[in-house]
């Protein structure tokens, strides 16, 4: 019977859809204040990031938006970065956001 509902359910075009990428595509660039150059592979959507040094520019080289905050809960005097753009700007924390 479970046999048999499911395939009825795929059949159908019910079936579960896969859930959607988490993550954007590429690699987020930043320099910190004492000149040390991070990146950070394929970051995570939607998820509030602290820097551990405070950074300095960055080179939003994702398919994603980045969203430098200067404070270190997102929220404060957002600087929104598009994808392939480049920036100078003092933050403490981040957020990548879907186009």
């Amino acid at each position: 019977m479970v046999a048999t509902l499911a395939a009825t359910m795929l059949l159908s075009g019910q079936a579960m859809a896969t859930t959607a990428t988490t993550n954007a595509s590429g690699t987020f660039y930043y320099t910190d204040l004492l000149g040390g150059n991070q990146q950070v592979v394929d970051p995570e959507l939607n998820s509030c990031k602290l820097v551990s040094i405070l950074g300095t520019s960055v080179s939003n080289q994702t398919d994603a938006t980045v969203v430098l905050y200067t404070d270190t809960s997102c929220a404060l005097l957002a600087n929104p970065v598009s994808p392939g753009s480049n920036v100078t700007f003092v933050f403490k924390s981040y957020r990548f956001i879907d186009n």
